[in-house]
Formats: structure tokens, sequence, C-alpha cells
């Protein structure tokens, strides 16, 4: 996704170019195409889906993404301002995850290992493109850098199917936007998870949010759980600890990791191959739990 949506277009493709070793650095997790993964299928993430217990619906986001092949439905969302963004739908229940994608062609795809596992454990799991990213709209002038909007959009998609308590978690870019959504959070959100929270003094949003997560904490009340690598290449320990300790949540922490943990969706995603979550993923899960229940 862009790293600055609200900034200058001269500065998103500096930011761009920037970011470009980075998102290749974090690794093809499912094979295909350059950079990680097959092309998007712009008729697959946006036509009528099909029930979520059809094996058609399964292959499908398999042949997108990669492993698993789980159950889940690819639908359309509609942001907060009305854009149509990509997304999939995994598991039911009370209990919802918006799943916020960090930096890079995998979009949505990189949250898909992650989002099966949790649909296996009684959450119902949206993860989405971003607009002006994979298979979502594009709105013109300063609309595509409405980062928040497309968060509300994905929260509100879960309110409608029922859903009274939901989590958001983000990875990399995405954890920043995390904190800076949960800074001012729509109806139903009830806490925060951060993973690998980067550029968090870059402009990600415009009021009525902070524009940085680095601001953006100082106003945080929900509960917040932060975790990072030790020797993460992107965001050092250093500045993540100083999110937490900035952070206004009565309810904080932070995990740092083994360096062999990876950077964002890295640390709870099984192997590319196929195969059980790590364990720092089974932790998240209760966290997640915690945050819901």
């Amino acid at each position: 996704m862009r790293i600055t949506r609200s900034a200058a277009v001269a500065l998103a493709a500096v930011l761009m170019l920037s970011a470009a070793g980075c998102a290749s650095a974090r690794g093809a997790r499912h094979g295909g195409a350059a950079g990680g993964r097959p092309a998007d299928s712009p008729t697959a993430t946006t036509a009528p889906a099909p029930a979520a217990s059809s094996p058609a619906a399964q292959s499908a986001i398999a042949q997108l993404c990669g492993p698993p092949n789980g159950p889940g439905r690819f639908t359309t969302i509609r942001a907060a301002d009305g854009t149509r963004l990509s997304a999939i739908e995994a598991g039911r229940g009370k209990r919802g995850v918006v799943l916020v994608p960090e930096l890079g062609n995998l979009v949505k795809c990189g949250w898909w290992p992650y989002a099966a596992f949790l649909a296996t454990h009684g959450f119902h799991v949206v993860l989405f493109d971003h607009r002006c990213t994979g298979a979502s709209a594009c709105p013109a002038g300063k609309a595509n850098g409405d980062l928040m909007s497309d968060i509300r959009g994905a929260v509100a998609r879960l309110r409608h199917a029922g859903v009274t308590r939901i989590a958001l978690m983000g990875a990399s870019q995405g954890g920043s936007e995390v904190l800076i959504a949960g800074a001012h959070p729509a109806a139903g959100v009830t806490g925060i998870v951060a993973l690998s929270a980067d550029v968090n003094q870059l402009p990600l949003a415009a009021a009525p949010y902070p524009a940085t997560a680095t601001a953006a904490v100082a106003r945080l009340r929900l509960p917040v759980f932060f975790a990072v690598a030790s020797t993460d290449p992107y965001v050092t320990v250093a500045a993540t600890r100083g999110l937490l300790a900035r952070s206004g949540s009565a309810r904080k922490h932070l995990d740092v990791l083994p360096a062999t943990a990876g950077h964002g969706w890295d640390m709870v995603s099984p192997p590319p191959s196929g195969g059980a979550v790590p364990a720092f993923g089974l932790t998240v899960l209760g966290y997640l739990r915690d945050l819901t229940s």
C-alpha cells in the first residue's frame, strides 16, 4: 500500500521506492509471480462469493493466496466513504478481528494463513486490500489516501454480521495504522494488536485522527499489545518501547521476540509450505481472546 496517502504525490513516490527493498526483504510467502504471490484476480475478488462451505471457494482463495486451503469467502466491502474494497471473510461468531495489511504486493493474502487459523478458533475475520492496492477501487484526489475509512468499513462489515467485539490487528505499516485507528475507535472496537509497527512517525491519517502512530498512542485508551523482533531491520525495540511508554492505555504489553521471529505477519504465520503456526501465533490468539471477551 502507499506509505503516505495524505502526503504529496512526489513524497509518496520517494517513499515507495525506498520501501520496495523492504517489501522484498520481508519475503515471498505464497510463491507465484515476482514479489510473492500470483497476480490479483479482480473477477474472483469482486464477484459474488460462494458459501463458506463450498470447496470452490476454498480452492479459489488458496489459488490466489497459497495455503492453507481453509474455508473462507471472497467478498467486496464498502469503506466508510463508499469505496469498494476487495476482501476475504473467514469464520463466524460474535468475536471479530480486522487484519490490516503491511506494505507490499502480498496485500490481503499476506494475512490469509493466520486468518484461516483464527477462523478455526472461533473468530469472524476480515482481511482486505487497501484502496488503490490489490483488487480494490482507487478513488480520485485526496480520497485515495483515506486509510482509516478502509478500516472503519471492515469494522462495519463485521458489526453488520452480528459481531459485537472486534480487535484491530496490523502488521508493519498496518501496525501503525491500527494504533491510529484505535485513538479514535469505531463502535465495537475493543482492543489493538500491533506487530512490528514501523513508519510510526509518518503521516498516515487526517483529522479527526492523529496523523502518526507516535502522536496517536498518547490518545489510545483501548488495551494494546505490541510485538517486535529483537533485530527487526525496519523498526527498533527502542522505538517500540517508546510507543508503549507513551501509550495512554491502562492495559498495555510488549513482547520482544528473537531475531528469527521475523517482521509483521511472519511472527504469527505458518511456514510457506504449510503446518502449524509458530508459538507466538498461539500467544496472539490468547491476546485476541482477551481483547474480545
